[in-house]
């Protein structure tokens, strides 16, 4: 039987941690364009990063993102960039994912911070035919949201203006190297297990 049509938000990054901004840009996104399913990916590593990798190993990131979203409906984690053990392309992930699930739609969420260096990524005009982005604006660049609807146009880049809330994993990183509180920007989970596993303790 063809399995039905789905609309998917692929969102991939470091996650290194997780945090609340990052639930917030999907579930906003989801809840905006009527996404059937957010996929979190954690990247092994990003290609920008190969001389700073990322504090947290890829298994840690990846059972971060695990417990960050598990009572969230309809969001969901895959570990396909971290199975690869490589540096982390999206465009080879989303490929994998159309190859696997031809009767859906991808399309690649992003912070607007993310999108200057988006001409950077490998086969971006490519990417961007393939899973068309939506991109949460907390400021909106001029224009941005005259005819910001419900409607996804697979032609185009699609902004929608999210909540203003702050938040970076540096930020947190450096937090919590200080040994400030940071409950407030994380799920409690993931509070918990940065504490088991002695995470970013140092900056």
């Amino acid at each position: 039987m063809r399995e039905k049509e789905k609309k998917i938000g692929f969102f991939g990054g470091s996650f290194d941690p997780i945090h609340i901004g990052h639930l917030q840009l999907a579930l906003e996104a989801k809840e905006k364009y009527q996404l059937d399913q957010i996929l979190f990916c954690p990247a092994f590593i990003s290609p920008f990063k190969l001389n700073n990798p990322s504090a947290a190993n890829a298994k840690e990131r990846l059972e971060m993102v695990k417990l960050a979203i598990c009572a969230i409906d309809g969001f969901d984690v895959i570990d396909l960039e971290i199975e690869n053990c490589g540096p982390s392309y999206t465009i080879d992930t989303i490929k994998k994912l159309k190859n696997l699930n031809p009767t859906h739609q991808y399309f690649l969420i992003l912070g607007e911070d993310q999108l200057d260096g988006f001409s950077r990524w490998k086969d971006s005009e490519q990417l961007k035919r393939l899973s068309p982005l939506i991109i949460g604006s907390r400021v909106g660049r001029k224009g941005a949201f005259e005819n910001a609807n419900t409607n996804l146009d697979a032609n185009a880049i699609n902004f929608f203006k999210i909540s203003n809330l702050e938040i970076s994993s540096t930020y947190i990183r450096d937090r919590i190297a200080k040994k400030l509180f940071v409950s407030h920007l994380l799920p409690p989970k993931v509070v918990d297990y940065i504490a088991l596993h002695g995470l970013y303790l140092t900056p």
